[in-house]
């Protein structure tokens, strides 16, 4: 195998490099002795190192090696006598090195070919006209944002990692994210007076009480002087309301059911559809009427006073307005009420105001639940002694499996403290302006005849019940005082406007 080694990491120092010629071959290694008795006839195998710029011929001076030997066969005239040394100058055939003693030619010592250095040409063109001008009217691409110095790999603005922390921070104080602090006034001196004593709870449950008072729709609502503290007491775990409180399994009736009237403005009491037909006629049955001594209040006639049946009222898909004759009830309340205390029945309700015979009072308001809570609570009220539970049992179609009852225990209005009387001056109406919906309507009361300011304001629990000589042990005791008075109020808890 002949490798050519014209590449030679030397070359370039040999072209660079002048040495003298030994001036004889005594110094010469031994094992170069022998290249003399070399017939040039082993050159014609080995290919030339180097060319003579001279002659483009094989000259007996240059020396070739294989690659796997380190003596290879050369030329006898290799010897320093043969050539002058200025052509070994001219050649750069002269640089010796010493080898163990003995001067060796630079040429017969091995060497790493390197590559020759390549040569890289690129050629860039000239843009053309179009591209010129897309140049021109290009626009500079905006910075890129600078980096944080904290890297988390994702987008914050996606990914927030303090998302966590910012919650738990919101949460700490939520009552205090509203609040302006650089406006808040922190009082440094000489604390409040209620830090240094303890607070009357009485006086605060009857600020309490007044404060839920003042909250009731229409005039007045108060409580005699002297009963605060007890009637604070009484109701710190009441609410009044102005309107029913829906609970869960009670719904309204859908719009589609609900009737009204097309009148316009002002119903005629003779036509209006919404009112109630005589049995056997087509004459309606005309609940209000005007009343003598005030022209601008309505009262229930002496005749719809003895009947058993409900007041239908003008309501939302009727095109009157709230001033019609048919909307008694929902325009609200027209006395002043107050609490009192009675003694031994509690506390009653009276009116500092003259109410007229047939006039609207107030609504029995409360909780609207359906049957099966009912029956819970009214185990509860048979523990308890006290029943605020009203079934809206007036339409007979109505399964008492669906029937709706109204509990006043937690929230209601001030016609829940109106007491029992076997000889009421008041009485309970069902009022409807939802005419279709059978299940859900109002309880009003109404007074049965005139009743003078301050005089207590009653009525009967259990409507239609006869005086009996023995009294039931499990019915409540009746305390009204009348001479009538059957001795207990109703067989069961829960009351009914039947």
């Amino acid at each position: 195998m002949v490798i050519d080694l014209t590449q030679d990491s030397d070359s370039d120092d040999q072209n660079h490099q002048t040495r003298s010629p030994p001036k004889s071959n005594q110094h010469i290694h031994p094992f170069l002795a022998d290249l003399a008795h070399r017939t040039p006839s082993s050159l014609s195998l080995i290919p030339l190192k180097r060319k003579l710029e001279k002659s483009p011929e094989l000259d007996p001076n240059n020396v070739f090696f294989k690659r796997h030997s380190l003596a290879p066969s050369v030329a006898p005239s290799i010897a320093p006598s043969v050539a002058s040394e200025s052509d070994a100058r001219h050649q750069n055939l002269t640089n010796n090195v010493k080898l163990n003693g003995y001067t060796v030619p630079r040429e017969l010592q091995p060497s790493t070919p390197s590559p020759t250095p390549a040569v890289v040409t690129v050629v860039v063109p000239s843009p053309s006209n179009q591209l010129k001008k897309e140049i021109e009217t290009a626009e500079w691409a905006p910075k890129s944002q600078p980096l944080t110095s904290r890297l988390t790999a994702l987008s914050e603005q996606y990914y927030p990692t303090d998302a966590y922390e910012k919650r738990g921070r919101k949460g700490i104080y939520p009552g205090l994210r509203k609040v302006n602090r650089a406006a808040a006034r922190l009082p440094i001196g000489t604390p409040d007076p209620i830090l240094k004593k303890k607070p009357n709870v009485q006086d605060e449950l009857l600020r309490t009480l007044e404060r839920k008072l003042t909250g009731i729709d229409g005039p007045s609502v108060t409580f005699a002087p002297g009963d605060g503290h007890n009637l604070a007491n009484c109701t710190a775990n009441f609410e009044f309301i102005n309107s029913y409180r829906l609970r869960k399994g009670v719904s309204l009736a859908p719009a589609e059911f609900i009737g009204g009237c097309s009148c316009g403005k002002f119903c005629d009491p003779e036509k209006c559809p919404c009112s109630e037909k005589e049995e056997n006629s087509t004459a309606n049955i005309i609940p209000y009427q005007r009343a003598k001594d005030r022209s601008d209040i309505l009262v229930l006639t002496p005749d719809f006073l003895k009947r058993t049946t409900m007041i239908l009222e003008c309501g939302a898909q009727c095109t009157c307005d709230e001033s019609c004759w048919n909307r008694v009830v929902q325009r609200g309340r027209t006395v002043r009420l107050e609490i009192f205390n009675t003694g031994r029945r509690g506390f009653g309700l009276r009116s500092p105001d003259y109410i007229r015979k047939g006039q609207f009072i107030d609504c029995y308001l409360g909780e609207v639940i359906d049957k099966k809570s009912a029956d819970v609570r009214e185990e509860i009220a048979l523990k308890r002694g006290h029943s605020y539970l009203f079934g809206l049992d007036f339409f007979p179609e109505v399964e008492e499996e669906d029937m709706y009852v109204v509990d006043g225990q937690r929230f209601g209005s001030c016609t829940r403290f109106m007491n029992h009387s076997c000889r009421p001056n008041c009485r309970m109406f069902p009022v409807t302006h939802t005419i279709g919906d059978v299940r859900l309507y109002d309880l009003a009361f109404f007074a049965l005849r005139d009743v003078p300011p301050m005089t207590e304001l009653t009525f009967d629990y259990n409507p239609g019940a006869e005086r009996s000589k023995q009294v039931d042990p499990s019915a409540f005791a009746c305390l009204c005082g009348e001479d009538n008075c059957r001795g207990q109020l109703w067989p069961n808890q829960r009351k009914g406007i039947k």
